[in-house]
């Protein structure tokens, strides 16, 4: 699975993610982005429901948008790794790098991508198993320039910056021209004034432009 995943995020090479409250509105974001071309979505960890939230949207997404691969995002401990695996989560994704969520998802053959910011943590997370590192706060790190300082010296790291990602095609091609493997997008992608005036038909417009753009950016070398 951890291949698969991993193969499917360097061609789509932008990893969405979004949080809501309730599956409907959750499956209205899924279907906006799959309508856009997407097909690798995160959903993250962050309000009380998530879990639940989550659970719906697996059921849903595998009967109305069965090639849609749905990974949970903001696990924090293996107790939470554990609840949204049994929840249905294809892959988990991290703010923070722990070892016992590694440890985890290498028992369960499951796709991981830890938060990390220093070259040390990138290092740590490779060797534990990470499928792809998050780089988090990407932005605050100091953006391009820190994932091309990084690369440097460690090139074999497939990198996803986290924050500071936007929609501008000349940010995507600093992120990609400084050697990163994908990028991870929020709200500049799926923002809750756009989700609580369902204004979905935004949404796939934006994915439909995030394709676009990224279908012209040149592989890293």
């Amino acid at each position: 699975m951890a291949d698969q995943v991993t193969e499917a995020l360097r061609r789509q090479r932008a990893l969405p993610l979004f949080t809501c409250s309730d599956a409907a509105t959750g499956m209205r974001v899924l279907e906006a982005l799959h309508a856009g071309g997407l097909r690798v979505v995160e959903f993250t960890n962050r309000t009380a429901a998530a879990l639940d939230v989550f659970r719906d949207l697996v059921a849903e997404a595998a009967a109305r948008l069965p090639d849609m691969t749905l990974g949970a995002g903001t696990i924090i401990d293996r107790s939470q790794a554990e609840a949204f695996a049994a929840a249905g989560a294809r892959f988990i994704v991290a703010p923070n790098l722990d070892d016992e969520v590694g440890r985890f998802c290498g028992e369960r053959g499951l796709p991981w991508c830890p938060g990390t910011g220093t070259v040390t943590e990138m290092i740590r997370a490779h060797r534990l198993g990470a499928a792809v590192i998050k780089v988090f706060p990407a932005d605050a790190l100091g953006g391009p320039a820190f994932v091309k300082g990084v690369r440097g010296p460690c090139g074999w790291l497939k990198l996803m910056p986290s924050g500071g990602v936007t929609l501008d095609e000349a940010n995507l091609r600093a992120w990609f021209a400084a050697g990163v493997f994908c990028v991870g997008m929020g709200s500049h992608l799926v923002d809750a004034a756009t989700l609580a005036e369902g204004r979905f038909a935004d949404l796939t417009d934006r994915a439909r432009r995030l394709v676009a753009i990224l279908e012209g950016i040149p592989a890293a070398a």
